[in-house]
């Protein structure tokens, strides 16, 4: 990879899981899912580093941005696909226990650091918000599902993680793609090092 599109990568590879995230909710079916998230800045600096990226990936083969996607490099683990376009694809497999114990708490632990609200689930849809302290970020959102096999997410986040105050907002959509997922290994949701 274009060693100067790395951290680009990066802050594309983490709004996708941030997009993603909305969607662990109680109304969602077990088995593969495919996530596609797209990000935009109003940072300028960072929206021209994506925009320089989409550029670099138009030029790739497919082959060279699934190379970009790999996470873990090991076999069973998700793999992001970079599309040409700047938006990212991911393949999930999520068991009935992952939606168990998230009970629809698709935002993650009340932890002291992130705190969230969220409305109650109308229609299909759901509003949330969140705020964290390290690193500084904060956001809200919506996430729509179509029964339980698929949905859309639009998310506005600030943060000033990366030392300057940026505001991204990042659209997802998601389908279920069947109760099989043949070799692709459930995500731990722990962080590194934690069991």
């Amino acid at each position: 990879m274009i060693p100067r599109l790395r951290p680009t990568a990066a802050v594309l590879v983490c709004a996708a899981a941030a997009c993603i995230s909305p969607a662990l909710a109680q109304t969602m079916k077990p088995g593969l899912w495919e996530n596609t998230s797209k990000t935009t800045s109003q940072n300028p600096q960072i929206a021209e580093a994506m925009a320089e990226m989409q550029k670099q990936l138009a030029s790739m083969t497919p082959e060279q941005r699934k190379a970009m996607g790999q996470i873990g490099g090991q076999a069973g683990a998700p793999q992001f696909d970079m599309n040409a376009d700047g938006s990212a694809t991911i393949k999930l497999c999520i068991t009935q226990k992952m939606l168990d114990d998230a009970g629809g708490n698709f935002l993650g632990p009340q932890d002291g650091n992130c705190t969230h609200k969220k409305s109650p689930l109308l229609g299909g849809t759901q509003s949330f918000s969140f705020t964290c302290k390290n690193p500084p970020a904060s956001g809200q959102g919506k996430v729509s599902f179509q029964g339980g096999t698929s949905y859309t997410s639009t998310m506005t986040m600030s943060s000033s993680a990366a030392g300057q105050q940026d505001t991204m907002l990042l659209e997802g959509r998601g389908k279920w793609l069947g109760a099989n997922c043949g070799g692709l290994k459930p995500i731990d949701g722990k962080p590194p090092g934690a069991r």
